[in-house]
């Protein structure tokens, strides 16, 4: 399972319109618990997903494209021993300098993981070392705290945005460039500019198959498994920040491509393409994907779009 909010700095919507930051939180591609696909006709974050919590943009206006990694250069203060540049902090952590998929903190009794920089965003931006506080596994319900969560190494706690506190899912962590690194399957998806890469489990948004209270929500140039985080209402017409501050079956989608968000990104429904239209005019159920470029099995996924 997996959830974006799971967060890469954008909302995901239909290739064709502009991408707002949104998933994960304040305009990032979270999840997840929880990227930013998007689809001609209309338009990153985990966190996700379950997410965290997949943010991706998630959005659809964003949960993804975020590419970069956690920097390992030294700061000012670190050492230059060869201990990779960690930075001790007061409370014993370490800051930083690590990353998530490879676990590469100098202790065994600590792991890796995210944290948010800016206290009060909404997703994590960077990974330090900190004491591990339990070894919940794979899909199993975890806790989340500010910077730590119950989770087992290489598994990150996605609650409804990757930097929120409280209950979640433990997602994998993986190594971007290796398609081998998501033991429990799934995609590896570089959620936050690269601060959160999170295995997250591809769906279809039509048939909303995901795992228990996850929907199915756009992220890059797929879909992938989050928690809801529906704290605006997440009903159609509703603003939305984030890929999975909608109600499963809906996306977010950037205001110019409604006829009626009376905010920068509204929630929209998915619709079929073989089936009658369900949309409202001047709204019409536009196709996800430019031409020729959909997944197999997704050539049908519209939403409902004012056509560009």
């Amino acid at each position: 399972m997996s959830m974006p909010s799971l967060s890469s700095k954008s909302l995901v919507l239909p290739l064709a319109l502009l991408l707002i930051p949104a998933v994960g939180c304040g305009g990032k591609n979270e999840s997840t618990t929880g990227a930013a696909s998007a689809s001609s006709g209309a338009t990153s974050a985990t966190s996700a997903g379950s997410g965290p919590g997949t943010t991706t943009s998630a959005t659809s206006q964003g949960t993804a494209g975020a590419t970069s990694t956690s920097g390992t250069s030294t700061s000012a203060g670190g050492d230059s021993s060869g201990s990779g540049g960690f930075i001790a902090r007061p409370d014993g952590g370490v800051e930083g300098q690590c990353d998530p998929g490879l676990q590469d903190c100098p202790n065994e009794d600590e792991k890796c993981t995210g944290y948010v920089t800016m206290p009060g965003d909404c997703c994590v931006d960077a990974n330090h070392c900190v004491p591990m506080m339990g070894v919940k596994q794979f899909g199993e319900p975890c806790t989340r705290v500010d910077g730590n969560d119950d989770c087992d190494k290489g598994l990150f706690c996605m609650t409804k945005t990757s930097g929120s506190t409280g209950d979640g899912i433990c997602l994998e962590y993986c190594v971007v460039d290796d398609p081998g690194s998501c033991a429990n399957g799934g995609s590896c998806l570089a959620f936050n500019d690269g601060a959160l890469p999170l295995c997250e489990q591809e769906c279809d948004p039509l048939l909303q198959d995901c795992q228990g209270s996850q929907g199915c929500y756009p992220a890059f140039d797929r879909f992938v498994c989050a928690v809801p985080n529906l704290d605006q209402g997440g009903g159609d017409g509703d603003p939305c920040y984030t890929i999975q501050s909608c109600q499963p079956g809906l996306a977010c989608v950037n205001a110019d491509a409604l006829s009626d968000c009376g905010d920068t990104a509204c929630c929209t429904p998915f619709c079929d393409l073989n089936d009658a239209d369900p949309c409202t005019q001047p709204e019409t159920c536009t196709s996800w994907f430019e031409m020729g470029m959909a997944p197999p099995g997704l050539e049908n996924v519209g939403a409902c779009l004012i056509p560009q």
